[in-house]
């Protein structure tokens, strides 16, 4: 009988102090007036206020002025109006409501406070300042006990570093932990990340961001199923059906990982990467083991390697390693470069092309630079010098400028009958070779040229080819499933 009664009183509201107390069964019999330095306990929380009503029979509590509720060391409310319900241990606080705990300050108009549960919750617009940050939120409910926030509706959190625009959210004031629910945007000077799904760590200022997540940049798009991501290092990571879009160069890269040096200004893509170059009326895919995608002031380089392989319809290539530079529009080709265009077989040991609103302009070969147009299985026409300059027409090479060293073999045929008739073999220190629908059409030389023709029955074997020749037509893409052979 004792512990029962002990638990009965308990659940009673315990008046503490009031200056003045009034009871009138005749205008107010349901409740008492308390008024002046109100105090009451309930729940091991004491409460207080200017004045109340006390409603004994139903054990609530109307308090007015100066709102306050301390619930041990943890909790502190306060707020211009409460109704307090002893029966279920619910307040309802209204009126420039604070809510203040070890962690955080709550400012809102209106706070729903169960005692037993520790939960808080507010139906209209909340301001919470959390150390170096402010959240705003159209509604939300905080749990004490666990120290965490559910906010919903129009949620901005503000920083001095980034700005979080969402409408689920969930807060841990405790480790600082912030956890996504639905689209959310981060923001900050030089980047904004989306994700419909993850968490960021505020005090440490690591992320995970997953389903539709991206960085963005002023210059790029990264995508990845899931994007890691770690403020202090600068690093990022994404994983799986990573994409890497540069809509100014009309460039995508494709791949499965992507590391992202932010200092750096730098984009690691592997994992069976492909790059797309939209053109005009055609792409261009290549592949690679790795590439590199960096920024660096005004300009954008991409750096491709190992074993490169790029297909376009009317254009192939193929090298160890590539670099692309946005500055000059200049594709840099390295370690037995070799380049196929409309028939022609295009070698040497450096190798530069230059691209021009989606079109090749002209390719720089040099050293050893060799032009080879194959006429059958037997017969190739072939230009070498000490460099060479070719020059293209929508896409068709139109001329080529042989500095130093020039020599070439092409193969005559009759005008009507189309048979062989013989080899020419010409060497001039310069010459300019045009083109008409890939066949030779006009030689200028600078100096006279040593040039000798072969009856085609009399050609020798050893002659039929000039030093370094080699075919390489079994290496050259036929489809874009070709480059990762």
């Amino acid at each position: 009988m004792s512990t029962n009664l002990i638990a009965q009183e308990n659940k009673k509201i315990e008046i503490l102090n009031a200056d003045k107390t009034y009871a009138n069964s005749n205008i107010h019999p349901d409740y008492w007036r308390l008024i002046g330095n109100v105090s009451f306990l309930h729940n091991n929380a004491i409460m207080t206020c200017d004045s109340a009503y006390h409603y004994t029979t139903e054990n609530k509590m109307e308090a007015f002025g100066n709102i306050k509720i301390n619930q041990g060391d943890s909790i502190t409310l306060t707020g211009k109006t409460l109704t307090y319900f002893g029966l279920d241990n619910k307040a309802d606080i209204l009126g420039d409501v604070i809510l203040i705990d070890k962690q955080m300050t709550l400012r809102t108009k209106q706070v729903f406070y169960n005692l037993s549960t520790n939960i808080a919750s507010y139906p209209k617009q909340g301001n919470i300042t959390d150390n170096d940050k402010i959240i705003n939120s159209k509604k939300g409910a905080y749990n004490s006990n666990i120290h965490s926030f559910i906010f919903e509706d129009s949620v901005v959190v503000t920083n001095e570093d980034y700005k979080i625009l969402t409408d689920n959210m969930h807060y841990n004031t405790y480790n600082e932990v912030t956890y996504f629910f639905g689209p959310s945007l981060i923001i900050s000077n030089k980047k904004t990340i989306y994700c419909e799904n993850g968490w960021y760590n505020t005090k440490t200022d690591i992320a995970q961001f997953r389903e539709n997540s991206y960085i963005k940049t002023k210059n790029y798009l990264l995508k990845g199923d899931s994007l890691y991501y770690n403020k202090n290092l600068q690093y990022g990571k994404a994983l799986s059906n990573v994409q890497l879009i540069d809509t100014i160069e009309n460039i995508t890269v494709y791949g499965e990982i992507a590391e992202y040096f932010e200092a750096e200004e730098k984009i690691l893509i592997s994992g069976i990467p492909i790059l797309k170059l939209i053109f005009e009326d055609d792409s261009l895919f290549m592949h690679a083991k790795q590439f590199v995608y960096n920024q660096n002031d005004d300009e954008k380089k991409i750096l491709a390697y190992d074993k490169v392989k790029f297909f376009k319809t009317d254009f192939q290539g193929k090298c160890d390693s590539l670099s692309y530079s946005s500055k000059d529009s200049v594709v840099e080709m390295f370690n037995k470069p070799i380049l196929w265009s409309d028939g022609f077989q295009i070698t040497a040991d450096s190798l530069q092309f230059l691209i021009n609103k989606g079109e090749i302009s002209c390719i720089f070969l040099k050293p050893n630079p060799m032009i080879v147009l194959k006429e059958d299985s037997l017969d190739y026409n072939q230009i070498k010098g000490k460099e060479m300059t070719a020059y293209f027409s929508n896409n068709i090479m139109s001329r080529i400028d042989v500095n130093g060293n020039g020599q070439s073999t092409f193969l005559i045929r009759d005008e009507k009958t189309e048979d062989k008739i013989g080899l020419n073999y010409s060497e001039s220190s310069d010459l300019i070779l045009y083109f008409n629908e890939n066949k030779l059409k006009e030689v200028n030389y600078e100096v006279k040229p040593k040039s000798t023709t072969t009856p085609y029955k009399d050609i020798d074997e050893k002659n039929r080819y000039l030093k370094g020749f080699l075919w390489r037509g079994a290496e050259q893409p036929k489809s874009k499933e070709d480059i990762f052979n």
